[in-house]
């Protein structure tokens, strides 16, 4: 029995394992359901690597020059696509998606097989691995799922003139075993991310890309009722999202409120009757009714919605680099920066090139409210592993608590935490240090970014190992990645 086949009976087993009815897995301590949870993970990873070995297998006997001839054309289907969403019941985009990975297995298979044998070229032309090699390699070994070998695809896009196959395919080496733990979702905004970073250049054509892409359409449905359509590229959604949070973040889990007025506030959307949704068309609605009737030369800036932008100094004095939207964390160009902060809908929270906050802009802040916004500048978010909350989501936890450690109200000492981990944090008695960047265990701060380590309370951990908090910020990443060279 070859590997492939061998994993997958040890995967298979280890999940039935567990046992085969319900009141077999009701039996299961809490720790055990979590195994087999994450048994059921691993086995359908391996059993992806099958299923795009068959849509290659499929693909390749269903060619356009075998005509009707070929497999899907005889069963009826007009592609390979058509014919494996009839057979596997996925939809049309995962039906592509397998068929796309198929090819790309066998493609980096077989160019491998000729690499082995001393082949170096192929009519003249130098013979190389795809660029998508270690991607396919994760699936074909179990180690990475479909859903994510298809994020991190279409996150990395395709070669270029500026970012070539090997230096692309090295980005993919590296953004695999990351990718082991994120979902696809994250694994596509973390290879996005990557690209920008490794071709700032390109910044400002893909931010175009997004903006020529986005749309919205209203239209008449036959239930009476009317359907919105449409995508909007980070730059629009950023605007939408600071008008709207306010009407509907105390339901989905923003920060709480210490001033009495904001606490009544919050507390009266949570007691609303209406649905969040509908919470939110209302607010759209009478936005929009405002903004029709407003006279845009006499509008005040304060009846705006505000989006932040980080950037470094260095970026706003001489326009090289990026910025990004603080609440979204995706990339925009100098010339983006310049022109949302002249149009006075923004502001800059800048950072100096160590990634320390350095000037908040020119809002008007109570003294804490600016502290939170150079937390957001630093931390990008919750710094909880795996959290993807942005900054508006959070909360500032003192890391010596201020009544136990009589710890000070200080940017060194503060973290952005959202509010489901600031409560376990206290609950639970987890607890985050600051160790600059000696060596914790071994091991050094260095992989932090920001000095910031999590310690897990004996319960979790009884060796309580620190984990290391890294920034969510893709400017602070990039500044540490400079500086360590």
């Amino acid at each position: 029995m070859n590997d492939l086949a061998s994993t997958l009976v040890t995967s298979a087993t280890a999940v039935v394992e567990f046992g085969s009815c319900a009141a077999d897995f009701q039996r299961l301590s809490d720790a055990q359901v979590l195994e087999f949870t994450r048994a059921i993970a691993d086995h359908k990873r391996r059993l992806g690597a099958f299923e795009a070995h068959a849509a290659a297998e499929v693909a390749r006997r269903s060619r356009r020059e075998f005509g009707h001839s070929g497999l899907a054309a005889r069963e009826g289907f007009s592609s390979p696509e058509k014919m494996l969403e009839s057979v596997t019941k996925t939809t049309g985009r995962e039906a592509a998606q397998l068929v796309s990975l198929g090819k790309a297995l066998d493609d980096a298979s077989a160019t491998q097989e000729l690499l082995d044998t001393g082949v170096t070229e192929i009519a003249g032309e130098p013979l190389v691995l795809p660029w998508d090699a270690p991607i396919a390699a994760a699936v074909a070994s179990g180690d990475l799922s479909v859903d994510c070998a298809g994020a991190l695809r279409r996150g990395l896009g395709r070669p270029t003139e500026q970012v070539g196959i090997e230096a692309l395919r090295e980005l993919a080496t590296r953004l695999v075993d990351e990718a082991t733990t994120l979902s696809a979702d994250h694994a596509y905004k973390t290879a996005r991310l990557e690209r920008d970073l490794i071709d700032l250049t390109g910044v400002k054509a893909r931010q175009q890309e997004l903006y020529e892409r986005g749309g919205f359409r209203l239209y008449a449905k036959a239930n009476g009722m009317y359907g919105f359509a449409g995508e909007a590229d980070p730059e629009s959604a950023a605007a939408l999202s600071a008008a709207l949070d306010p009407f509907t973040s105390p339901r989905r889990g923003g920060p709480r409120f210490v001033d009495p007025d904001e606490q009544r506030r919050a507390q009266a959307i949570v007691d609303d009757q209406r649905t969040t949704d509908r919470i939110a068309l209302d607010a759209l609605v009478e936005l929009v009714r405002v903004g029709a009737g407003a006279d845009p030369q006499k509008a005040q800036s304060r009846m705006r919605p505000l989006v932040k932008l980080v950037a470094t100094e260095e970026t706003i004095r001489t326009g090289i680099g990026f910025g990004v939207i603080e609440n979204d964390q995706s990339p925009i160009s100098p010339e983006s920066v310049a022109a949302d902060l002249c149009c006075g809908d923004s502001v800059e929270l800048t950072v100096t090139v160590d990634g320390m906050p350095l000037n908040l802009g020119r809002t008007q802040r109570l003294y804490n409210q600016r502290q939170r916004e150079a937390l957001a500048s630093r931390d990008g978010g919750c710094l909880w592993p795996d959290c993807h909350q942005p900054p508006a989501f959070t909360e500032a936890h003192h890391i010596r608590h201020w009544k136990r450690d009589h710890g000070a109200t200080d940017i060194d000492d503060g973290v952005l935490l959202c509010r489901f981990h600031h409560l376990l944090l206290h609950n639970n008695h987890w607890e985050i240090r600051r160790f600059g960047r000696e060596a914790v265990d071994g091991r050094r701060a260095s992989g932090s970014g920001n000095g910031f380590w999590l310690v897990p309370p004996r319960a979790v951990d009884p060796e309580q190992v620190p984990i290391p908090l890294r920034s969510k910020s893709p400017v602070i990443r990039h500044l540490q990645r400079e500086r360590t060279g």
